[in-house]
């Protein structure tokens, strides 16, 4: 009889720390953008490119709980991938860095990282955007660099 009241304590626990996982895996964890970021956009002929990839950072973290919280931000032209990176990282204590976040040379780089929970990880995506290099194809953008910020909840991908 004793054995059945610990079986039935573990079975118990287990299912409330489920339960507990379930409701945090199902609440965006909100990433603030670095200094001197702001979500009020330009003109200009940037915005189809970063709108792509808005659209992918949404795409890519919808699960079956629910849409992606995407935010898109303009910030100073000199902001640097590492201070960005930095910031973002500098919020996900913890968290599982999921595969490799490329050199800063690139036009566009981009970063994920994946909650260390067994189940429903939540994940959170960045990609940075700058400007074009040749003059030309860099006449329609204004002096600023973007990113874009996705936090996702945890659920079967």
């Amino acid at each position: 009889m004793a054995g059945t009241g610990t079986v039935a304590t573990v079975i118990l626990a287990l299912a409330a720390l489920g339960g507990v996982r379930w409701f945090t895996a199902g609440e965006h964890l909100a990433i603030t953008a670095p200094a001197g970021a702001t979500e009020k956009l330009p003109e200009g002929g940037y915005e189809v490119v970063v709108d792509l990839r808005f659209s992918e950072v949404h795409h890519d973290l919808r699960t079956d709980r629910g849409a992606a919280s995407v935010s898109t931000y303009t910030m100073p032209l000199d902001t640097s991938w590492d201070q960005v990176r930095s910031t973002v990282a500098g919020q996900l204590d913890g968290w599982e860095q999921a595969g490799d976040c490329p050199g800063s040379n690139q036009q566009q780089v981009r970063c994920a990282w994946t909650e260390p929970a067994r189940w429903w990880p939540r994940q959170v995506k960045i990609v940075f955007i700058r400007p074009p290099k040749t003059a030309e194809d860099r006449a329609a953008w204004p002096d600023n660099t973007f990113l874009v910020i996705g936090s996702g909840l945890g659920g079967t991908l």
